[in-house]
């Protein structure tokens, strides 16, 4: 049945049951159809929400392999910077949204990609404002968290690298 059959039929049947209703049947029948109504675009709202959630899991999964992807290949050769951007991207994708530099050490490590001195490249990329110390102190491991430009950087770099077989995208 198309749209405008089911209106018009709809059409005729609320005619018809109005002129069997008194005004308080109908005014009953008014609110119980607003309460359905409002029901409908809560239900619909709901939905929309759920679905825009598992989007961005759903990215956040695809993102997640290629950043492993990247760090696994050997062939692809990596920037201590460009190794901490991406390996920091992967934990805050992970949902740590704030890392110290022994964690990440160990998870750079995991791939063989352990920089040679992670506290002076996080030093570096805070300093070019992709991420943001949290805590210093001389000898201890830093805290450090990527910031809203440093994700982005991220991004880029990951794409770059999908798409291209360049050794190596930026220096650091």
């Amino acid at each position: 049945m198309s749209e405008q059959d089911l209106m018009q039929k709809l059409a005729g049947m609320a005619h018809e049951m109005s002129d069997h209703m008194s005004a308080e049947q109908l005014r009953l029948y008014q609110e119980l159809i607003t309460k359905k109504y409002e029901m409908k675009l809560a239900e619909e709202a709901f939905m929309a929400a759920a679905n825009l959630e598992s989007d961005e899991d759903l990215y956040a999964g695809k993102a997640l392999r290629a950043v492993r992807l990247v760090l696994e290949d050997k062939a692809c050769r990596l920037s201590g910077s460009e190794g901490v951007i991406l390996a920091s991207y992967h934990k805050f994708l992970e949902g740590d949204e704030h890392l110290d530099t022994k964690r990440l050490n160990l998870f750079l490590g995991s791939f063989d990609r352990k920089p040679a001195n992670t506290t002076k490249i996080v030093d570096t990329l805070a300093k070019k404002r992709l991420m943001e110390a949290r805590s210093e102190g001389m000898h201890s491991h830093k805290v450090f968290a990527l910031t809203r430009s440093g994700q982005l950087h991220a991004e880029a770099l990951l794409d770059q690298l999908e798409d291209s077989s360049r050794l190596s995208v930026v220096n650091g």
